[in-house]
């Protein structure tokens, strides 16, 4: 046996795998944790790993040697060395030996040379299909876990809107829309003026996504909201220890964030002087430094800037820096206000009235006569008002057809056309400041009449009269 087991074992002179002896190949698999085994021709075991004797329970040295079917019964290896062919993923269960009822994953190779096999080689993947099953379930969770970082990804780097999002089929929204796909095709800044609640942001999300710059980074900064101390590291970035507060590792700038994308100033006329500066140096040179830092990152970004302020007024009263402002205003368009364009109410209205049946979960219309009255009405805050304007009526209507009634007074008395009762006069104006202060300084008192006189400086017989008016009025 010791010298079938050795001729075996040594078998240099008759087996060669791509070169390498049979030493070579021991030495590779022998420490490898996955159980491994190689067969010649004559279907004889020429090596086993130890993982894969440890799976077998058996001992190497016994195996050496033997013929495969004497060690497993139902081997797939001498279809492989007959057919030339691999098996990959092989649901294996062993029918006897010391390993009977063991099962497992198997993958078996030919070695093949000058087109025929001279060896077989297998490797266990899975010593069990509960260790299939539990890579499928981590396998499963980690492409869950992988999906929603690249969603996020996805929702950072891309727009929330496109140029299909800007509703309406008026002369001015026709124009409007004309105006976002020449600038889209345009690698200039562009500055985009309107009204606050016209939709400027989402005239800058369908020129980026219209863009060669689309599928790159959308990053939106809005000057109003950042404190004066903060800019220049919220623009610019910082590196560890810049500052006092500076946090661990330093903090990437939205110019870097935006790299190969576009940069959206919302509400570029709030930003301080100081910054206008700082800006233009970066828009000229197209390059940045963190905070605390030497190095020089470049720049390939596009710039848009938006604003519902007078920036040429701006730059005459000293408030806003000329040179930046012919920087910014290379192109430039106008979003319309609402009133501009009365007659998209007819497909904004049912197109808010939809979401709000998809939230609330009832279904809602509202009437001819109330539809003429909102197009009487200026409509200040433009298309954010709208929406907030039809959301309360929604909600406050009791009918499912919102009618006049239901219309909130502050549109509704400010409407120059409403059908309701004449505008309050002077004396109205000022019972109802009395009852509002009167009622605030009750709150205050915690209902106490006298203390409330005393503060306001009224006799309590007077405080009683703007009482009993205040209950009339709700009556």
């Amino acid at each position: 046996m010791k010298e079938t087991t050795a001729a075996a074992a040594n078998p240099d002179e008759q087996l060669c795998l791509n070169g390498e002896s049979l030493s070579v190949f021991q030495k590779i698999f022998a420490s490898l944790p996955i159980p491994t085994i190689l067969v010649d021709k004559q279907e004889r075991i020429l090596f086993l790993n130890h993982a894969y004797a440890s799976y077998m329970h058996v001992d190497a040295e016994d195996y050496i040697g033997k013929p495969i079917r004497s060690f497993i019964s139902n081997s797939r290896i001498p279809m492989v060395l007959k057919t030339k062919k691999a098996v990959l993923s092989a649901h294996h269960v062993y029918v006897d030996g010391p390993a009977a009822g063991q099962e497992g994953i198997a993958n078996i190779f030919p070695v093949l040379e000058n087109g025929e096999a001279i060896a077989a080689f297998g490797m266990v993947s899975f010593q069990s299909i509960q260790d299939l099953l539990q890579l499928a379930t981590e396998s499963e969770q980690l492409q869950r876990e992988l999906n929603y970082y690249k969603k996020e990804l996805q929702s950072f780097q891309s727009t929330k809107y496109t140029v299909d999002a800007i509703l309406g089929s008026s002369a001015a929204v026709r124009t409007l829309k004309r105006g976002i796909m020449k600038m889209a095709d345009s690698r200039s800044t562009v500055l985009i003026q309107g009204e606050s609640g016209s939709g400027k942001e989402l005239v800058a999300h369908s020129i980026h996504g219209m863009s060669m710059r689309g599928p790159f980074p959308f990053v939106r900064i809005n000057c109003a909201a950042i404190p004066e101390s903060l800019c220049e590291a919220e623009f610019f970035g910082y590196v560890e220890g810049a500052f006092t507060g500076a946090k661990k590792g330093g903090a990437v700038g939205k110019f870097e964030l935006a790299n190969r994308g576009t940069l959206f100033l919302d509400e570029i006329g709030e930003l301080p002087l100081f910054m206008q500066a700082k800006l233009l140096r970066v828009l000229q040179e197209k390059e940045v430094s963190r905070i605390g830092s030497s190095k020089v990152i470049p720049l390939d970004i596009r710039v848009l800037a938006a604003t519902n302020r007078d920036l040429e007024l701006m730059v005459r009263e000293g408030a806003f820096r000329e040179d930046l402002y012919y920087r910014l205003n290379i192109l430039s368009i106008r979003v319309p206000p609402l009133r501009e364009r009365i007659e998209d109410l007819d497909i904004l209205l049912p197109h808010f009235l939809e979401e709000l049946r998809q939230e609330g979960g009832r279904a809602k219309s509202i009437s001819d006569e109330a539809v003429r009255f909102l197009k009487q009405y200026a409509w200040p805050g433009n298309v954010r008002e709208l929406s907030s304007v039809l959301e309360k009526m929604y909600y406050t209507a009791e009918a499912d057809v919102i009618g006049l009634q239901d219309i909130p007074p502050g549109v509704f008395h400010r409407s120059p056309n409403h059908p309701g009762p004449e505008r309050p006069g002077l004396d109205e104006m000022i019972g109802e400041l009395e009852r509002e202060a009167v009622s605030s300084m009750l709150e205050r008192t915690e209902h106490n009449l006298s203390r409330t006189a005393q503060l306001l400086r009224i006799s309590r017989p007077r405080l009683y009269r703007i009482l009993a008016k205040g209950r009339r009025s709700e009556n």
